[in-house]
């Protein structure tokens, strides 16, 4: 077993894209699988958490490498699929990255880069900064997991890890993808156009 997992959160309605953001393509993708890839090239466990039409989701992926968590309460918002997923870790990681389906230009380079600031920061989160900002995938410690999963208080995934800021750390990556979301039409028009393929 791997000592890393990685949790893909494609539960979402993806009211403002008006398309179902995880089987939108790039390059022949879809951008749900381009994030497999990613992370498993980089080394983690994928898991890839899934809501509104889940099952259009796991019927349009190509990959079948993956665990798929089922997220009944995807329409309460995404931190409803963190807390799925953490539930649904096996035994035996020592971290796991929190990954919205939404940010498909992260590298593996940047997955790798994060693995091994955790083996020499161990117990921390880890983020990736990108121009002084903070981006996805954080990072997290396996011992949070049980913490996030049981959250019973008012927030979302950024309220619970700014309770553990003690633990953070920042590693510069030169990867713009960390902060790069498709919410709208237009963001992904831009991101095709980003790759060439607008």
């Amino acid at each position: 077993m791997k000592p890393f997992a990685a949790l893909i959160l494609a539960g979402g309605l993806s009211r403002r894209m008006g398309q179902l953001k995880p089987l939108l393509t790039i390059g022949g993708d879809t951008i749900a699988d381009r994030l497999i890839s990613t992370f498993q090239t980089g080394g983690a466990e994928v898991y890839l958490v899934v809501g509104h039409r889940g099952e259009e989701i796991k019927s349009g992926i190509r990959s079948r490498t993956v665990t798929i968590v089922n997220n009944p309460d995807y329409a309460s918002g995404m931190f409803s699929s963190v807390q799925a997923g953490t539930r649904a870790l096996r035994p035996g990681y020592e971290a796991f990255f929190v990954m919205p389906v939404d940010m498909p230009l992260v590298s593996p380079l940047t997955i790798q880069t994060l693995m091994a600031a955790f083996a020499g920061h161990p117990g921390k989160i880890v983020y990736p900064v990108f121009g002084g900002k903070r981006g996805h995938p954080p990072l997290v410690p396996i011992s949070l997991a049980t913490v996030i999963a049981g959250w019973k208080r008012e927030g979302n995934l950024k309220e619970v890890l700014r309770s553990y800021e003690h633990l953070a750390v920042e590693i510069a990556v030169p990867d713009e993808g960390i902060l790069l979301d498709i919410n709208t039409p237009d963001d992904y028009r831009l991101l095709l156009q980003r790759l060439g393929q607008g």
